[in-house]
């Protein structure tokens, strides 16, 4: 069995200002799709949409990866996240592969959606994330 990605989901980026990079986002002609604190991440994410483009915009409340990212390496495109139809199985598929992931079972992120992490070492070095959404980030989120 392999793998298929049904799409792009979102591509993430941190940065100081959620708010105050949306409205950048916003004079280019995307719109505010969906707001969201997520305290078990310690971010406060800002999604827009264009034209089947999500970008999720991330703003660290606390500790993380969110926070340790813009640290090393300031603003800028952190992640690209794919959809798949059966997160679970993707993950038994990529494990059966030797691929590795940062939590044994997916977590509840944005919006309510499954997802999970590759391990960076899996994916040589390539920040990438597998959703599954209730009908996704296609933009009407």
């Amino acid at each position: 069995m392999s793998v298929c990605l049904t799409g792009l989901d979102h591509i993430g980026a941190p940065t100081p200002d959620a708010t105050e990079a949306a409205a950048m986002y916003e004079q280019l002609g995307m719109r505010v799709i969906h707001e969201e604190t997520l305290p078990a991440f310690n971010i406060e994410a800002v999604c827009l949409a264009s034209a089947g483009t999500v970008l999720e915009l991330l703003e660290p409340t606390g500790p993380g990866p969110v926070a340790d990212f813009l640290e090393r390496s300031g603003a800028g495109f952190q992640h690209i996240a794919y959809q798949v139809a059966d997160l679970r199985a993707t993950m038994a598929t990529l494990r059966a592969a030797g691929v590795g992931f940062r939590t044994e079972a997916p977590v509840t992120g944005v919006g309510g959606a499954e997802v999970v992490f590759l391990e960076r070492a899996s994916n040589e070095g390539l920040e990438t994330e597998l959703v599954q959404a209730p009908g996704g980030f296609d933009g009407q989120h």
